[in-house]
């Protein structure tokens, strides 16, 4: 099918964004804090399957992107060699593929019912809008790309069927807004003239987005200190330093112009990445631990 589209399997690859379906595996949130994620195989595999449902919706989501800013992305120092601002990929070939892509992910969603494919098809909606004219209104641009985390800890729930806790869903919000004013201040003080290639840059100011991490960052804590005490469960209170830790880590790479993009800090950066590691291991033994003895017999 590559092949036959005529689209190098590099510039495939990129379009789709592999990457970045880490951010999806937020699906497996509901079931981990759930208490049901390793209780049997078969959820287990069913949250798999969920993740690549969600996985392919946001590649579409991601070409449909990368369709509307095809200029401004022509104008950056890093994004003018994407494959459709390069001219690599035609508008033809990117459409199909958003097709392809769109096929997979409601053919794998088609098992977890109608409310997880409203979900998804609202995730798509948001993604458009924020395409087409969200992304360039001041603050709403922000909590567009948070309220599509909150879809996937959503979407999470329907298929693993576990009532989702409001602090949970708070704190991803909280959490997803700091993510996000911090890749708007790290794009604003690291590329020269980047307001041409994002519009909304030039509304804002590094102060002003230091205050918005400053505010985040904080109730993004406090918020995901009262969910693990509201939790009745004593020994997860443990993981709230893995949280503060990465938190301040994640400012730090913002505000010296090291890392912005949270796909990018969570992978290349190893004081990060071994954080959000342990976090979820240490989460999961001190909830799951006796699920997970018998998972692995």
């Amino acid at each position: 099918m590559i092949t036959q589209m005529n689209i190098p399997l590099k510039d495939f690859i990129y379009l789709i964004r592999p990457a970045h379906w880490v951010k999806n595996l937020l699906i497996f949130a509901p079931p981990l804090f759930g208490g049901v994620l390793f209780t049997h195989h078969e959820v287990f595999l069913k949250m798999i399957h969920a993740f690549f449902a969600f996985s392919f919706a946001s590649s579409a989501g991601y070409i449909i992107n990368d369709l509307f800013d095809k200029e401004a992305d022509s104008l950056h120092p890093q994004k003018k060699n994407r494959p459709i601002a390069s001219g690599r990929v035609a508008e033809s070939q990117a459409y199909l593929l958003i097709f392809i892509t769109l096929a997979v992910s409601i053919g794998l969603s088609l098992k977890f019912g109608q409310y997880f494919i409203l979900i998804i098809a609202l995730y798509l909606i948001l993604d458009v809008a924020y395409s087409y004219f969200l992304q360039h209104i001041l603050i709403i641009d922000a909590f567009c790309i948070a309220l599509g985390f909150v879809f996937r800890i959503e979407a999470g729930g329907v298929a693993s069927k576990v009532q989702i806790s409001i602090w949970l869903l708070l704190v991803t919000f909280l959490l997803s807004l700091l993510l996000a004013f911090g890749k708007r201040r790290f794009e604003l003080a690291s590329f020269d003239n980047s307001a041409s290639h994002r519009k909304v840059l030039a509304k804002y100011t590094v102060n002003f987005l230091d205050t918005t991490l400053a505010i985040f960052s904080t109730t993004a804590i406090v918020a995901y200190s009262i969910y693990v005490v509201d939790r009745g469960l004593r020994g997860i209170i443990v993981t709230v330093p893995f949280v503060v830790y990465g938190v301040l880590r994640y400012m730090y790479l913002v505000q010296t112009n090291a890392n912005g993009d949270p796909t990018d800090a969570l992978l290349k950066d190893k004081g990060l990445f071994i954080c959000v590691f342990l976090w979820v291991v240490v989460t999961a033994i001190i909830i799951h631990l006796n699920d997970i003895m018998r998972f692995l017999k």
